[in-house]
Formats: C-alpha cells, sequence, structure tokens
C-alpha cells in the first residue's frame, strides 16, 4: 500500500513539473503575442503594422521607381554619332573626269576609299584631305569636314559617308535570351523591348524572368512582365547598356498553423493572401489563431515610414524587416486577404491559438503520466 502512494505521489509530481514548465512545449512558432511584445521592445530587429483596408490599399497601388525616371530621362540618345572601332567608308565625286578621284571614263566621276576603322584616337584618313576627326561626329558632320579639306584641290568634291560597323554603338543582351551577344542601335534609337527581341526574343514565360539593366554604374531590375505591361519602363536603350534576362521564379513560403507548410512558386502577376492561403488548404481550424496571421517582408525604409515615420533601415540596402498583421476575428479581415498583395520571397506565418497549446500541454501530459498510473496500477493488483 505504502508502494502505490509512493507511485502516485510521483505522478502528481511530474504532473506539476509539467504544469510549471509549459512554457517550453514544443511550438512551430512564436505565439501572436510574442511577435507583438517583441515589437515594443527598444532594440526590436522588426517592426510591426496592423494592416487594415487603408494599409492594404496603400501597400497595393505602391509604384516602384520607373526606368525612365532611374535613369533620369526616357529620350533617347543619338546613335548615329561615329566612335572608336566603327568602320566606315567614303565615297567621293568630282564635277570633271580630271579631278583627283576621277577614273577618266566619265564627266562625272568618283571613288570609293576602301573601308577603314575609326582609330583610337578618333580619326580617319582620307587621301588628300589627311587624317580627319571622325568621333564623336556624325556622318554628316565628317562629310563637311572632308569636302572643306578638298575643296581647294578638287573639283565640286560631293562626300558620302557610311558606317557599315557601327561597334561603339551597340548594347550588349545576354542572360536568358535565344541568342546572347552584342547589338546594333539604330539611328533612330531602340527601345528595351526591341533590343531583346532583336536578340531572338526570352527563353521562357516572362513571369519567370526579371530584367537587369546596367548603364555606367548604375543597375535596376524589373520583372520581365512589368517591363511588357507598363510603356513607361520600355525605354530607349543607350549605347554600352548591358542587358541582363534572369530567370527569377517567384515563391512564397507558408509556416504555422496552416494545412499545409510548404514553400510554393506562383506565376500569377498579382498574387492575393486569399489565394496564397487556398494554395496550402487555408488555416487549420483546430489551431490557427484567427488573430495571428503575419507576413514576414523586407521593405525600403521610404516605404515603412508612410505607415511608421519612425522607422529606420535596418540593412545596408536601406530595408526594414517588416512583420505585417492581419486580424482575421475583424469581419474586414477577409476583405483584407482579398486585396493584400504577396510579393515574392514572402513568409506567411499562422501563429497556434491558445487552446492549441493547451491540447499540446495536455497530450504531453497524458503521455507522460500514462506509463506511470499504469505501474502503480499494476503494483496494486500484485499486492
Amino acid at each position: 500500500m505504502h508502494s502505490h502512494k509512493r507511485l502516485m505521489l510521483a505522478s502528481a509530481v511530474a504532473l506539476c513539473s509539467l504544469a510549471t514548465s509549459c512554457t517550453v512545449i514544443p511550438s512551430s512558432g512564436p505565439s501572436a503575442g510574442e511577435i507583438q511584445k517583441g515589437s515594443q521592445t527598444v532594440d526590436t530587429p522588426y517592426v510591426l503594422i496592423n494592416v487594415t483596408q487603408t494599409v492594404a490599399d496603400l501597400l497595393s497601388t505602391t509604384q516602384e521607381k520607373p526606368l525612365a525616371v532611374a535613369f533620369g530621362s526616357a529620350r533617347k540618345g543619338s546613335s548615329s554619332t561615329i566612335g572608336v572601332g566603327d568602320t566606315v567608308i567614303v565615297s567621293i565625286w568630282e564635277a570633271s573626269e580630271n579631278g583627283l578621284f576621277s577614273a577618266g571614263t566619265s564627266k562625272q566621276s568618283g571613288a570609293q576609299i576602301p573601308e577603314q576603322p575609326v582609330s583610337e584616337d578618333g580619326m580617319i584618313v582620307v587621301p588628300y584631305a589627311g587624317a580627319v576627326r571622325a568621333a564623336g561626329h556624325t556622318p554628316q558632320q565628317v562629310k563637311a569636314q572632308i569636302e572643306k579639306a578638298l575643296s581647294g584641290m578638287a573639283v565640286e568634291p560631293q562626300v558620302l559617308v557610311n558606317v557599315v560597323k557601327n561597334n561603339s554603338n551597340t548594347v550588349t543582351v545576354t542572360g536568358e535570351v535565344a541568342k546572347s551577344g552584342r547589338i546594333s542601335l539604330d539611328a533612330g534609337g531602340q527601345r528595351l523591348i526591341d533590343a531583346i527581341a532583336t536578340a531572338g526574343g526570352p527563353r521562357m514565360e516572362s513571369h519567370q524572368l526579371a530584367v537587369q539593366i546596367t548603364r555606367g554604374m548604375r543597375t535596376e531590375t524589373i520583372p520581365m512582365e512589368k517591363l511588357i505591361s507598363d510603356p513607361r519602363e520600355n525605354i530607349y536603350v543607350q549605347p554600352n547598356d548591358v542587358i541582363t534576362l534572369i530567370r527569377q521564379p517567384r515563391s512564397f513560403t507558408v509556416f504555422g498553423a496552416t494545412m499545409a507548410n510548404a514553400s510554393l512558386q506562383f506565376d500569377e502577376s498579382q498574387l492575393y493572401l486569399n489565394q496564397a492561403l487556398a494554395k496550402v488548404g487555408g488555416l487549420n481550424d483546430d489551431r490557427a489563431n484567427a488573430k495571428g496571421v503575419f507576413i514576414y517582408r523586407r521593405e525600403p525604409v521610404q516605404e515603412v515610414r508612410r505607415f511608421v515615420p519612425t522607422a529606420r533601415a535596418m540593412h545596408s540596402d536601406g530595408t526594414v524587416n517588416v512583420i505585417y498583421q492581419i486580424d482575421l476575428k475583424d469581419p474586414s479581415g477577409f476583405f483584407i486577404l482579398k486585396s493584400f498583395r504577396v510579393k515574392s520571397g514572402d513568409l506567411v506565418y499562422i501563429a497556434n491559438s491558445s487552446l492549441a497549446e493547451i491540447r499540446k500541454f495536455s497530450s504531453l501530459i497524458g503521455t507522460t503520466v500514462s506509463p506511470v498510473v499504469q505501474g502503480a496500477s499494476v503494483a496494486t493488483t500484485l499486492k
């Protein structure tokens, strides 16, 4: 009998021990209360933003800086200017068959100077005219220089300057295109989509691609879909631009009290949170805290300051760790789900409800105490 009491006492001790250590019960992530408490500390590593319909609408209408603004101007640069490395042909005609460039076969004849590259010092050589500066000038300007230089020697000279290889007025297109390489620009200029098309176009669907443009020391990247749909993004390219198509599939991750935890790719140009949650079967009714729908994201500090004026950059690229919270206990919460856009790289976390933690605690106690109680019962039977 005394042995049975001792075993029962041991069971009670085990139960009390578990009850006083419920804070270490295994969990799929922080509770809603812990996230809210963490956002109020002095050195908080994130900013917590409660999403109202107004916040969701502002986030959905946020416009990134167009390429025309990022690069200063949407106007095309001149691609007719001759540069170092270009190959030109100079043709000269005279009004007399006895002129410097006449072949002696007609009253108006001429000669064609063999094609030649523009030298590193920007010059070309024309017989009797000598070295003529070509780099930095248009063919019309070079023509005028040559005619002026020959005016005292040739008979009413007429000059034609033709650029046959426009090596200096090119852009490089590389990455996920059918044919990477350098593309010569037309005299009228080319837009970004034209340059990509000249390289054979993209090798995969546009929603999987981003377009990166490097001009000088500046680089900007936009989704291919945005380039196609927004005319402001289809800027004129400039000589020496580097255009790279990068494979960049979009995905988001879901953790916590949902029917499935997964990382999912999506093809939609605009994916809303209700659609994202539907992809994993929605919230787990037995576990989910309806007030604890959180979206983890890094945002530019300028974006965050629209909601939290005191926000500061947390990373060297000027971004801030942000957690957006949506309360589905609020009757309007599901409207917010329908208007909150999911971005590639988002992490969606659904916190456990308090009841779920209690159930988990009870299950853990039952699993631990049951062998002890069974042992006590066996001991009693043996006596």
